[in-house]
């Protein structure tokens, strides 16, 4: 580095860059970019959320799940402790069904979606294979039914000892 003032030349107010920084001298300019013309980007559609699914079968998933609510209301609904907890998970149920609908309602074409026959009838592609339509629906609702006959028996079983 230098330790000497670089002075312009006289009648010129730009400094020589090459005589702070040399190696600049030596860079080739970057070259200048084409503009190219601006393209329309693609309209984005949303994709079926559940293309090969039924409508009639997410309203049986949300009844199972709204029967099972209301078998632990019959079942434990003695005190207000019990009622406020009942409430919060109607509540987390509503949510879990809501957020679904939701993503139904922005699907484009809904008509790709079976009816329930048919889906009866051909079944539906899972990750493990091929399943029947009556297969996939017992997976669908096993959880809720059980939960929901389950807390029935306990309920029953809670008033007959009571």
């Amino acid at each position: 580095m230098r330790h000497e003032r670089i002075a312009a030349p006289s009648g010129l107010d730009q400094v020589d860059v090459a005589a702070v920084w040399p190696i600049l001298s030596q860079v080739a300019p970057l070259p200048i970019i084409e503009i190219e013309q601006r393209v329309e980007p693609e309209i984005h559609r949303s994709t079926p959320a559940a293309p090969d699914v039924p409508a009639a079968v997410g309203k049986m998933i949300a009844g199972a799940y709204a029967a099972l609510i209301a078998a632990l209301f019959i079942a434990a609904a003695g005190s207000r402790e019990s009622v406020f907890l009942i409430t919060i998970c109607a509540l987390f149920l509503v949510m879990f069904f809501t957020i679904p609908r939701l993503m139904f309602r922005a699907e484009a074409d809904t008509s790709i979606r079976p009816s329930l026959e048919r889906f009866l009838r051909e079944g539906m592609d899972t990750l493990t294979g091929h399943s029947s339509g009556a297969d996939a629906l017992v997976q669908m609702l096993v959880v809720p039914a059980f939960l929901t006959i389950g807390v029935l028996c306990m309920a029953i079983a809670a008033a007959h000892y009571m």
